[in-house]
């Protein structure tokens, strides 16, 4: 595949999964403007290492570590949901 190709639609999910709302003011409870501040760094952290990950995967190298992180920051994620 070709690496432009990649990057292009990598783009195009991370528009469409996480800077848009859409579905999240569907649901209303993701919402940005709801959000507390952990959540919104919270969710960053899970882009940049989501982002990590497939890099690894294109470049063929382990992603245990990258998805154990990823592992970690949702259970974060879950807990700073429960307590808003």
């Amino acid at each position: 595949m070709d690496k432009e190709y990649l990057k292009n639609k990598i783009e195009g999910l991370r528009q469409h999964f996480v800077e848009s709302t859409v579905h999240e003011r569907a649901t209303g409870f993701y919402d940005e403007v709801h959000m507390t501040k952990k959540m919104l760094k919270i969710k960053k952290k899970l882009v940049a290492l989501e982002m990590e990950r497939c890099q690894k995967k294109i470049e063929h190298k382990d992603v245990t570590k990258t998805d154990q992180k990823i592992a970690e920051i949702k259970q974060q994620f879950e807990i700073c949901c429960k307590d808003r």
